[in-house]
């Protein structure tokens, strides 16, 4: 398959679920990143010329910004070459600063974009302010890896771990084990319980600054921009060369393997959790905590919201079905017949957060 066809299927199979009827844009335009409007163009153009529609169109415009030329496109190159500032607000103030003694403008959202295609300066500004972390709560690194044994579910599989480590001290502060392939919603509905449960164990409601991926599963600049517009914090993909880390890792695995090679070869998820949880929090037994505990802070909840998996469902008989559970509360008896936006994590669906016209209305449990 060429890399036009490529093209074509991909955005096929992205605007599949609203032509079979099963999902709404909106909804689409959360879980992939792709604007309304571009759905919308490729779905008016399916719908026309069919699957030669979605070809990817040439543009005279491509690899420029319309916003500024090229010269300032070097000056803010240069610009960001040099400062050591790396939080993007602030830099974004100094360096408008600076363009507008040069006679240029430019909007945050340009700026922004600018940056995102600016071959390698995003590990460099991680790079630096990684060397430059002093202070605990602010810089946070979430990594993903695959354990090299097996357990069983409803079938077996290689279960994948996150871990969310402090990049200040290197303390790990919460995990998870999850039996199947983790989605962006799933890392980030990880990061979200991360926080809370942070926010719990300090008695105050505490906001990193900044929190690093390390996954094969990637978040997109599109919502990666959503989430910071909306609670303030850079959610970056990167790739993690910190020696501490990947030994602490490479470790890990081994006692693991060593742990269970004398035992049968496939395990209950339960017995992985108990090794992890002894062995991860063994210095650190303050953050060994039961999570249903993080659910009682409803300002929270709302705070980190867009960190959840959304959809929509018409409330029925007091309940809805979600992921072949039925939800049922008397709680949903004011809403009957109403559509609500659900919003959840999808590696844990229990509680289920009801939001109606945009706004928290309540937690519903199984």
């Amino acid at each position: 398959m060429n890399s036009s066809d490529e093209i074509k299927f991909k955005r096929f199979k992205i605007i599949e679920p609203f032509l079979k009827k099963e999902k709404k844009l909106k909804e689409i335009e959360v879980e992939t990143g792709t604007s309304y409007a571009t759905l919308k163009r490729w779905i008016k153009s399916y719908k026309e010329k069919g699957i030669f529609g979605l070809e990817k169109k040439g543009r005279e415009d491509k690899d420029s910004f319309k916003s500024i030329d090229d010269d300032g496109i070097s000056l803010i190159k240069k610009f960001c070459s040099e400062e050591k500032e790396p939080n993007i607000s602030k830099l974004y103030e100094s360096c408008n600063k600076f363009l507008k003694e040069k006679n240029y403008s430019i909007s945050y959202p340009t700026f922004y974009r600018i940056l995102n295609n600016l071959d390698g300066f995003f590990k460099k500004s991680i790079s630096y302010h990684i060397e430059k972390i002093k202070k605990t709560n602010e810089f946070f690194l979430v990594i993903e890896f695959p354990l090299s044994i097996f357990i069983k579910t409803n079938k077996v599989v290689v279960p994948t771990v996150l871990l969310f480590f402090d990049l200040s001290n290197l303390s790990i502060i919460h995990y998870s084990i999850n039996p199947e392939r983790n989605n962006i919603y799933s890392i980030l509905s990880f990061i979200r319980e991360s926080i809370l449960k942070l926010s719990y164990l300090n008695k105050n409601f505490t906001k990193p600054k900044e929190i690093l991926i390390d996954s094969e599963t990637t978040i997109n600049k599109f919502l990666s921009k959503e989430i910071f517009d909306k609670i303030n914090i850079k959610i970056s993909n990167y790739t993690s060369s910190d020696k501490e880390v990947a030994k602490f890792i490479q470790i890990l695995d081994e006692d693991l393997h060593k742990n269970f090679s004398s035992k049968e070869k496939i395990f209950m998820k339960k017995e992985v959790e108990d090794f992890l949880t002894s062995y991860i929090y063994l210095d650190n037994s303050m953050y060994n905590l039961d999570t249903s505990l993080l659910y009682e802070n409803k300002n929270s909840i709302k705070e980190f919201d867009v960190l959840l998996q959304s959809t929509t469902r018409k409330i029925s008989s007091s309940s809805f079905r979600l992921k072949n559970y039925i939800f049922k509360s008397n709680i949903l008896k004011s809403l009957e017949g109403e559509q609500v936006e659900l919003k959840f994590n999808p590696t844990n669906i229990n509680p289920v957060y009801i939001f109606v016209k945009d706004e928290f209305y309540n937690l519903i449990t199984l």
